[in-house]
């Protein structure tokens, strides 16, 4: 599965799980391409929409990776994916 695919189903499972995910464009020289973070009670999940697809998929992973998913359905290319 292409990696823009990939990101397009995290999104949506992102979505599911109760997040927002938004893409901005960020500073070039940023630290870091994203991450999440709690606002007015929200979980939002920002994304460097200038990165490489790979570290927007890494992005989205790693705020995936602190919800609580177990009774989630989870497409196996994803959870392949995830233990790969």
């Amino acid at each position: 599965m292409p990696l823009n695919e990939v990101l397009r189903e995290l999104v949506a499972l992102a979505v599911r799980a109760g997040l927002e995910v938004r893409f901005d464009a960020m500073d070039p020289k940023a630290s870091s391409r994203g991450g999440s973070c709690t606002l007015r009670g929200r979980r939002i999940v920002v994304v460097d929409r200038g990165a490489p697809l790979a570290d927007q998929v890494a992005v989205v992973v790693a705020a995936l990776a602190e919800v609580e998913m177990s009774a989630m359905y989870v497409p196996s290319i994803l959870r392949r994916r995830a233990s790969a």
